[in-house]
Formats: C-alpha cells, sequence, structure tokens
C-alpha cells in the first residue's frame, strides 16, 4: 500500500445539510465530503473510490444519510461481464457508430449537447436549467485525470458522451448524456458497455457506475451489468 493510500484514513470528513432524498420519497439525506483543502490526485481518488466515494466537480463525497443504508457504490467486474441478449441488440443496432477518446475540455459543442439532453430528459433535477459553468464545474475538476468516450455518427456529429475518471484499479463513469432525440438504440446503456469494454482492453479490473439505490426503479438499470460487486456496511459484496 502506497502512502498516499495509508494517508487516506486520515482525510477529514465534513457533513453536508441535510436535504430531501432524490431517489426515496419520504427519506432525507446526508453526504460527507473529504477535506477540500487536502491536495488531491488520482492515487488518493482511487483508495477513497474503494471506500464508496466519488467524485463531482473538485468534491470528493459519499452518501451517509442518518436513517438509511440504500446506496451503495457499484462497480462491475469487467473481465467477467456476461453481455445480455439486449445488450448484443444494442451493440448491434449501433454498429454504425464511431468511439473516439478526447481530452477532458469543456467544449462549446459538447455543452450543446448536454444542455439539450438535460432540458429534454430532466427539467424535474437540480441541473435545470443547464448552464456553462454548471457543466463546468460538475463533470472537470482541476486535480482529476478523466477521458471523454464519445460516440460519433456517420457524417461526424456527436451523438452521445460518457465522461470517465481515470482511476488506479478501473474507470468510473461520472455522467453520461446524449442525443434525446437520436434515432439509435438505448445511447445510455451503450456508454455503459462501451466503457466496461475500454476497461477491458485497459486490463483494468472494474467499471464503477456510482451508487446503485435499492428500491429505486430509476438506478434498477445499473443491476444489468453483472457480474458487480456493492460497497455495503464498509465492505465490497459480490451482488446475486
Amino acid at each position: 500500500m502506497s502512502d498516499k493510500q495509508k494517508d487516506t484514513q486520515h482525510i477529514k470528513l465534513y457533513a453536508g445539510p441535510e436535504h430531501a432524498c432524490g431517489y426515496l420519497e419520504e427519506q432525507n439525506s446526508v453526504s460527507v465530503f473529504a477535506d477540500p483543502t487536502i491536495e488531491f490526485d488520482n492515487t488518493i481518488y482511487s483508495a477513497l473510490s474503494r471506500l464508496g466515494f466519488r467524485r463531482s466537480g473538485n468534491h470528493v463525497y459519499r452518501p451517509q444519510c442518518p436513517s438509511c443504508n440504500a446506496c451503495w457504490a457499484y462497480r462491475v467486474l469487467v473481465s467477467q461481464l456476461k453481455l445480455s441478449k439486449s445488450h448484443r441488440r444494442i451493440l448491434k443496432a449501433n454498429l454504425e457508430l464511431k468511439i473516439k477518446l478526447a481530452p477532458p475540455e469543456a467544449t462549446a459543442e459538447d455543452y450543446e449537447l448536454y444542455e439539450k439532453y438535460i432540458s429534454f430528459r430532466h427539467q424535474d433535477g437540480d441541473m435545470f436549467p443547464p448552464s456553462f459553468e454548471q457543466y463546468d464545474d460538475f463533470l472537470f475538476s482541476k486535480w482529476c485525470d478523466m477521458i471523454l468516450l464519445k460516440a460519433y455518427d456517420p457524417s461526424g456529429k456527436t451523438q452521445a458522451i460518457m465522461a470517465l475518471d481515470i482511476l488506479d484499479d478501473g474507470l468510473s463513469a461520472v455522467y453520461s448524456f446524449f442525443n434525446p432525440e437520436s434515432h439509435y438504440k438505448s445511447l445510455g446503456t451503450y456508454l455503459i458497455l462501451q466503457s466496461i469494454m475500454l476497461c477491458q482492453r485497459q486490463q483494468l479490473p472494474y467499471c464503477y457506475l456510482g451508487y446503485y439505490v435499492e428500491n429505486c426503479n430509476k438506478m434498477s438499470y445499473k443491476r444489468n451489468f453483472k457480474p458487480a460487486e456493492a460497497f455495503i456496511n464498509n465492505r465490497w459484496e459480490l451482488l446475486d
């Protein structure tokens, strides 16, 4: 274990304000944040990810709710991925899309796709109405190594983007967005499959998919990528 990994146990945590949960009705939510004054890098961040943390902008956090333990960090065991018939249909339907990796830059063209996605799909969410500043602050970081996985149609137009953090044991899906009016099939699932396959090519053992929330329908799609582990009661457990 490196010195930086050992040092994570000494990182101070700060609780944010309690607020209504965005996933489960009649629940309140609290997140704890790793001390924002420390000098983060991907080694420290990778160690914290193994403790159930993830990133939003320059902040590293995890849920720590007073009366609920339904949010579990979720990671796919990429070398053992079992493609379902639905997965194979999605990959086949989107064969003409080309995948390219791009540096983590907040461009006007990418923001236009993000703005359209949020405005069509998430008008009831915290990110509406979108702005370029909010997009930049949410996805990107001053200290984190990351890449953008982009799917292009034959005309060269970007149809979908996945922002991925580079960890020392995998890739972490920060956020994905796509053209909500596209005729291509299940682009959200397609981006996750491409992210997992990128992990396989780079021989990384895990693809982190954020938090799986038990009994929340809009998070249930993550269980379609398996085998997988969830961080429950401070340890990773293989899910049935």
